[in-house]
């Protein structure tokens, strides 16, 4: 009951609808991997659906959000939106994140219409592949508007990992599971060029959110090196 309590004390009702659509769409995603495993091969189908019902469920309440925080459904949409934070500056809702949310959820649900066909081609009509798909889109996501570092490695961590598996998902072809391999390997190693970058900038700034900006500007100048050299190593991994 304490341990409960202080969590609820540490996550507040207002942190929990900024990331809405990314709690639907988990939820729908835990849901698929539960239908493949109860739905036989040839219902298998049903789970494209109802990942297309959650993607429409997240947009509806990406909308909500975005008329909730000053938002019109007019030409000067963006213009009327507050931006605002949550989790202690990790999560920022804004114009910028609003707009990619969308794009990536729409993406989302054009890439499960056009597999479906696909996969009953290749005999790979499984649940897990849209579960998948909504993973990767949560980390998208959170890419969208996430405010701290950790948060934006974490969010990349999540997308990458899923394409691995989206990459060699066709597992009777050789060509899809040397590709599999290759991207894994790469992935990989951005991943560490991405993180020693990122821990050389908390190194210096003692920091992984908005406070960095300042704190880098006022760096001494005997560590401006390691600065670039944090820089160049961020850059490299994302840019991979």
């Amino acid at each position: 009951m304490l341990l409960l309590f202080q969590t609820t004390s540490l996550i507040s009702v207002h942190d929990l609808q900024l990331i809405a659509p990314e709690l639907i769409l988990t939820a729908i995603a835990c849901l698929a991997l539960v239908m493949e495993v109860i739905l036989p091969y040839k219902l298998s189908k049903w789970t494209a659906y109802f990942s297309l019902a959650g993607i429409a469920l997240a947009l509806i309440s990406l909308a909500a959000q975005f008329k909730s925080i000053g938002g019109t459904f007019s030409l000067n949409a963006l213009q009327g939106v507050t931006a605002t934070d949550g989790f202690y500056g990790m999560v920022h809702i804004d114009g910028f994140a609003l707009v990619f949310r969308a794009i990536f959820l729409i993406a989302a649900g054009l890439t499960i219409a056009i597999s479906m066909r696909y996969l009953d081609i290749e005999h790979e009509q499984h649940g897990e592949y849209y579960a998948l798909i909504l993973f990767a889109t949560v980390g998208m996501m959170f890419l969208g508007n996430g405010y701290d570092l950790i948060l934006l490695y974490i969010a990349l961590e999540l997308m990458a990992v899923t394409f691995y598996v989206l990459v060699a998902f066709t597992k009777r072809q050789r060509r899809s599971n040397e590709a599999g391999m290759k991207y894994f390997l790469l992935g990989a190693f951005s991943s560490g060029i991405l993180l020693y970058g990122m821990s050389l900038l908390y190194g210096i700034t003692g920091s992984t959110n908005r406070e960095m900006g300042t704190k880098l500007s006022a760096a001494p100048a005997e560590l401006r090196p390691v600065l670039l050299l944090g820089m160049i190593a961020v850059a490299a991994g994302l840019f991979f």
